[in-house]
């Protein structure tokens, strides 16, 4: 049995997503029942999966390619996470979103941006934080906030390795170079910011998470 290896990525969706609470009845587009992400949200929440995989065991099997099958102001929250890269027409599908939610519900996003392509079944699309927000605010989403995932360019540069390395150096890795990458990052920023020297850890984000209200 192969041991699955979180990525920094991974790990850093779910800090962020434990900090974000639902509840009622919530869409996840593209999700899986095998999928962990979901535990590390807070708050009471029924979830109904929307995956055309049946493999993911879902609650509606459908090709988010398409219209939802979905009523109008139905949900309280629709998640995406990791899926809008994988969808050609990504904006029809934030449209949907937003058809679906209830008014003042919520959509929680989480994209890679820093990230090997990772097809499933494809790969089509990286986004900026300030892309995704603008996309959202022309559709009427509100109170749009984004919050990069990642700790600077040395954890950028080791994820761009990461996934080269036979599977027993990624676990070793995964208990020693990340940590390494992550301190340096640590002390690259705070000698950045020491000299004056223009540097944000932001800009070599491995992803990002973004939620807005309907």
């Amino acid at each position: 049995m192969t041991m699955a290896i979180d990525t920094l990525l991974r790990r850093a969706e779910h800090e962020a997503l434990s900090r974000i609470s639902l509840d009622g009845e919530v869409l996840d587009l593209g999700g899986d029942k095998r999928s962990t992400y979901r535990k590390f949200l807070k708050g009471d929440a029924n979830y109904t999966i929307v995956n055309l995989d049946p493999e993911s065991s879902p609650d509606i099997a459908h090709d988010l390619e398409q219209s939802l099958p979905v009523a109008a102001q139905s949900f309280d929250a629709v998640l995406l996470i990791n899926v809008l890269e994988h969808i050609f027409n990504y904006q029809q599908l934030l449209e949907e979103s937003r058809r679906v939610l209830k008014p003042g519900g919520k959509i929680v996003i989480v994209v890679p941006f820093m990230f090997p392509v990772h097809p499933s079944p494809h790969d089509y699309w990286r986004f900026t934080s300030e892309a995704l927000a603008r996309v959202l605010a022309d559709i009427g989403f509100q109170d749009i906030t984004s919050t990069p995932l990642g700790s600077g360019v040395f954890a950028a540069r080791y994820v761009a390795l990461d996934r080269l390395m036979p599977g027993a150096i990624r676990l070793i890795g995964c208990y020693t170079f990340r940590y390494i990458a992550l301190a340096l990052d640590a002390l690259f920023t705070a000698t950045a910011r020491a000299l004056g020297k223009k540097y944000d850890p932001a800009d070599y984000a491995l992803g990002y998470m973004i939620v807005a209200k309907r």
